[in-house]
């Protein structure tokens, strides 16, 4: 029996699983003290645990995750890739901001978008590796200073992995649903996931596990997918999710 060309035999003859990276951008600002945070930790587990039982379903892909958390500065919450069925899940927390401060638990997005091309740049991830795919979650519009929003997009679109990761955003109330994620997904046909509660929440970040998951199966229609898991977009741009692979 002849193996199919995208898999290798591991010593021993097993199929050697392709790594996809996923890595989440996790918003940790003071507006996400309490029951937001809550609903989020609750809501990450509940994802990474419908991403374990699809991993052990399946042969092609191992998914590796990593968590950014961000505020006015971003910190690795989980720095080194992770295979999801080891992560142990410890609950983010939010800034509480300073008295008299508003340098303490802003939501600058343009510093986490530079940490993510950091770890996706040359020679950083497998040369077998699937499209990672980076998740974005936040309940707010970015307070960069002038330009630097821009400038931590661009980092991260600079190198292969970055330009053809797929793209997802999550807006967790009415006042983060902006342009910005628009332009951080890069993809009309990809719609900024809403969610208002806790319940929404994790029925948002389980699609967001179910897209990851579908999208890097052989032979995915990945546009067609993103349109049937993540909903109606506004255009159909060709060739949206026609890598499968980083070159």
């Amino acid at each position: 029996m002849t193996m199919p060309a995208s898999r290798t035999l591991m010593p021993g003859g097993g199929v050697a699983r392709r790594p996809l990276h996923f890595i989440v951008v996790a918003d940790c600002s003071g507006s996400m003290l309490g029951q937001r945070m809550q609903s989020l930790n609750l809501a990450v587990a509940e994802m990474l645990s419908h991403l374990a039982a699809w991993e052990r379903d399946q042969l092609q892909a191992q998914v590796m995750v990593r968590v950014l958390a961000f505020a006015t500065r971003p910190v690795w919450h989980v720095p080194e890739p992770v295979g999801v069925s080891e992560l142990h899940w410890k609950p983010l927390q939010a800034i509480h901001p300073k008295a008299g401060s508003s340098e303490v638990g802003q939501t600058n997005m343009g510093p986490a978008f530079r940490e993510v091309a950091a770890a996706l740049g040359p020679d950083r991830l497998e040369s077998r590796a699937l499209r990672p795919a980076i998740l974005l979650v936040t309940d707010g519009k970015p307070t960069d200073r002038a330009g630097e929003f821009e400038a931590g997009l661009a980092s991260l679109m600079s190198f292969p992995a970055g330009r053809s990761s797929l793209r997802l955003a999550i807006a967790i109330g009415d006042n983060a649903r902006s342009e910005y994620l628009d332009r951080f997904i890069g993809d009309p046909s990809i719609p900024v996931l809403l969610a208002d509660n806790s319940d929404e929440v994790a029925e948002r970040l389980v699609a967001v596990s179910i897209a990851v998951s579908r999208m890097s199966e052989e032979g995915a229609d990945r546009e067609a997918l993103a349109k049937q898991i993540l909903g109606p977009g506004s255009g159909q741009p060709p060739g949206a999710f026609d890598r499968e692979t980083i070159v």
